[in-house]
């Protein structure tokens, strides 16, 4: 009876173990949402507003956006201070680690033009924009999907093959 319960915390602790390497798939997913979130929460507001961008990046339920909107400073301007910052939240265990290259060179483009020319671009800007981050939510959430039920098996497997080799 000790043995049955061990083969089955070994086998369930094999399938937990591979759903746990799919957590990056899913908190890209989930920082597309919050992203996407955030950028129509701030088209509102850019768009209906006559306050400086900084201070609309600060008011943001956004950290990416309130942490952008704190750094700006008069001798530097937003896409430099995107650059900075981009540095420092990509970095492994950061905010935006599990983002994916193009997802970040989405945000580069953002950023680069955010605030830079007049009403009508800016609205186009943020329509690509969140166009371009419905379409990388969607291939997360596949991406999550498969990756889950994938590692899910294979852990599964693998905790199979240990209780085999114990018996």
């Amino acid at each position: 009876m000790l043995k049955g319960i061990l083969l089955s915390v070994i086998l369930i602790a094999g399938a937990g173990t591979g759903r746990m390497l799919s957590n990056a798939r899913r908190r890209r997913f989930e920082l597309l949402g919050e992203l996407l979130s955030a950028m129509r929460v701030l088209r509102l507001r850019m768009l209906n507003s006559m306050e400086p961008l900084g201070i609309l990046l600060r008011k943001s339920d956004s950290r990416l956006f309130r942490d952008l909107g704190n750094s700006l400073r008069e001798d530097c301007g937003l896409w430099e201070c995107w650059e900075e910052l981009r540095g420092a939240v990509t970095k492994r265990g950061c905010m935006l680690d599990s983002l994916t290259e193009d997802d970040l060179r989405l945000l580069d483009g953002f950023f680069q033009r955010l605030g830079g020319s007049g009403r009508e671009e800016q609205m186009e800007l943020f329509s690509d924009c969140i166009a371009q981050l419905e379409e990388a939510q969607t291939q997360a959430r596949r991406s999550f999907s498969d990756a889950s039920k994938t590692y899910t098996a294979l852990g599964a497997l693998v905790g199979i093959a240990l209780c085999i080799l114990i018996v």
